[in-house]
């Protein structure tokens, strides 16, 4: 009798394609795009900074693209000051944003 076992690279399976199939007490984050892989592993014990550190990149990253897109989707009628409120606003949320992650960050670190 054999037992059927999920294929790694499902959706959904406990082992996504390429990653090892031992276990280990590494937290990791890998990022693929074409033609780019990012993979970081650090202790189990610095997961909290390690997710911390993505969530400030991605704040950082949205606070310099997003008023470049929204510069570039806008229509050339478009009211100047509505422009300049939706760059404020998208600014104005993505600080939430980081604050939200500072104040859990303090608090996984007592």
């Amino acid at each position: 009798m054999s037992a059927a076992t999920p294929d790694p690279g499902l959706p959904g399976s406990d082992h996504p394609a390429g990653w090892d199939d031992e276990p280990t007490r590494a937290a990791r984050i890998r990022v693929e795009k074409s033609g780019l892989m990012v993979e970081v592993a650090v202790p189990s014990s610095q997961a909290p900074r390690l997710l911390t550190t993505v969530a400030y990149a991605l704040v950082l990253l949205g606070a310099l693209f997003g008023p470049v897109f929204t510069l570039r989707a806008v229509p050339v009628d478009f009211p100047p000051w509505a422009t300049i409120s939706l760059i404020a606003g998208q600014i104005g949320l993505l600080g939430l944003v980081a604050s939200a992650v500072r104040s859990a960050a303090r608090r996984e670190t007592g």
